[in-house]
């Protein structure tokens, strides 16, 4: 039995809201992105999922991040970041982020002079450490940590003006999802970025 929908003219009301505020030249900043470029720097804490089973772990890491604004809602985006420790994900076996690089596109979309947000969407290599007490134990568990080092990624994110071109930013976002191990690589960062 199908169901119906009982409120459409609140519906039609909420969407029309929606599309005057998002029109509207007062409910965002005035477009200045175009053409100009940022460079960033993040902390980054990388959480593995699903390591042989169900266990997991956290490291942390930096991230730099260089990209450009091809229109005022649409930006691309060069990433490379690099683990600094290792995490015990079961008894005997340590893991860690090496290095990633990643690729985006995404929109963003100023809805302050202060305040933005923004989805991406790309592609990430990446090349993560293991260290195991026996050698021959956890054989499911390469020695990159994943079957394959190439993967679709995505983040989403909030940026916050200090002052001037410098925000402050913060995300969240899948790095690297492995079919043949199960792992899952997410990352949640905080840092600054300068536009110029």
């Amino acid at each position: 039995m199908k169901r119906s929908i009982r409120h459409p003219r609140s519906i039609t009301t909420a969407l029309t809201v929606l599309a005057v505020l998002l029109a509207s030249p007062g409910s965002r900043a005035e477009g200045e992105k175009e053409g100009k470029s940022y460079v960033g720097l993040s902390a980054t804490q990388f959480d593995f999922k699903r390591v042989d089973g169900s266990n997991s772990a956290s490291t942390t890491g930096v991230t730099l991040t260089y990209g450009s604004y091809l229109t005022d809602y649409v930006k691309t985006e060069f990433r490379a970041g690099m683990g600094l420790d290792e995490e015990e994900a079961k008894p005997g076996l340590d893991i860690g982020m090496d290095y990633f690089a990643s690729w985006y596109m995404g929109a963003q979309y100023p809805a302050t002079d202060y305040l933005s947000v923004y989805a991406l969407f790309g592609f990430t290599h990446m090349k993560g450490k293991v260290s195991k007490d026996d050698p021959d134990s956890y054989q499911s568990i390469p020695e990159d940590l994943t079957e394959s080092s190439f993967s679709v990624s995505y983040a989403l994110g909030t940026e916050i003006k200090v002052t001037g071109d410098l925000w402050g930013v913060l995300e969240f976002g899948r790095i690297h999802r492995d079919t043949e191990t199960a792992i899952r690589t997410m990352q949640l960062s905080a840092g600054l970025k300068y536009e110029f």
